[in-house]
C-alpha cells in the first residue's frame, strides 16, 4: 500500500495495539473468554501487561497518514505466555474467582489442539488489521517486514499458528508458508466452534 511505514512500535501505541488485536475477537477468542465481552477485556488487558509477549515492545506497527492500521507480534524463540501474579490478577478482575475455574477445561482443550513451536523459529504470534484496509496488501507488507527481519537475524524458519477456520490462511499460503502440522480436539470444537489449529511454516532458503 502506498505510504504505509512498518516501524517498531511504542509505548504510545499501546491503546491502538490493544484494538486492533482484541478489540474485535473471533469466535476462537469468543469460545474461549466464554463472552465477546470478556474475550475483548482479557485481550486487551493482556497487552498492556508489562511482561506480556504481546505488549508495544514485541511488536511492530504498519502506519498511514498517522495511524495505525495493522500490527504483527513476532521474533525469534519468542516466549510462550507466563503465569504471573499480575496475569491472575487480571484473569480474576475479568472472570471472577468462579469464571477462573470455568476457564481451565477451555485452556486445556486449547492446550490439546496447539502446535509446538518449532526451535529457534522466527515466530509470528499475531498480526491483525484494520477492519477497514483489509486486502489491500498491509497483512503482506507486515509479513514482509518480518521475514527481513527472520533473515537479518539469521534465521532459516519462520512459522505461525492459526485457527483451521482463519481466512488469513489464504494470505499465509501466498506468502509461501505450508501447513506442518493439524492439531483438533472435540472439546476444543465444543467451546469454540472451531475444529482445531495449524501449525504453518517457511523455509528461508
Amino acid at each position: 500500500m502506498e505510504g504505509l511505514t512498518i516501524r517498531k512500535a511504542t509505548p504510545s501505541d499501546t491503546d491502538r495495539i490493544a484494538d486492533l488485536l482484541a478489540g474485535d475477537p473471533g469466535e476462537e477468542a469468543i469460545g474461549m473468554a466464554g463472552s465477546r465481552e470478556k474475550a475483548i477485556a482479557f485481550g486487551k488487558g493482556m497487552v498492556r501487561l508489562p511482561e506480556s509477549p504481546q505488549c508495544w515492545r514485541q511488536t511492530v506497527v504498519g502506519e498511514l497518514d498517522g495511524s495505525v492500521i495493522g500490527i504483527l507480534v513476532a521474533g525469534a524463540d519468542r516466549n510462550d505466555v507466563r503465569l504471573t501474579p499480575r496475569l491472575v490478577y487480571l484473569a480474576l478482575q475479568t472472570f471472577g474467582p468462579v469464571g477462573v475455574a470455568k476457564l481451565l477445561p477451555r485452556l486445556r482443550a486449547r492446550m490439546r489442539v496447539q502446535p509446538k513451536t518449532p526451535s529457534r523459529a522466527y515466530h509470528i504470534a499475531e498480526i491483525d488489521v484494520d477492519p477497514a484496509y483489509r486486502n489491500k496488501g498491509v497483512g503482506g507488507a507486515l509479513l514482509d517486514s518480518a521475514e527481513a527481519e527472520a533473515r537479518a537475524t539469521g534465521c532459516r524458519l519462520m512459522s505461525l499458528t492459526t485457527s483451521t477456520s482463519n481466512p488469513a490462511r489464504r494470505l499465509y499460503e501466498r506468502h509461501g508458508f505450508r501447513v506442518a502440522e493439524t492439531r483438533t480436539g472435540a472439546a476444543y470444537k465444543r467451546y469454540t466452534g472451531v475444529d482445531g489449529r495449524l501449525l504453518m511454516t517457511k523455509e528461508l532458503r
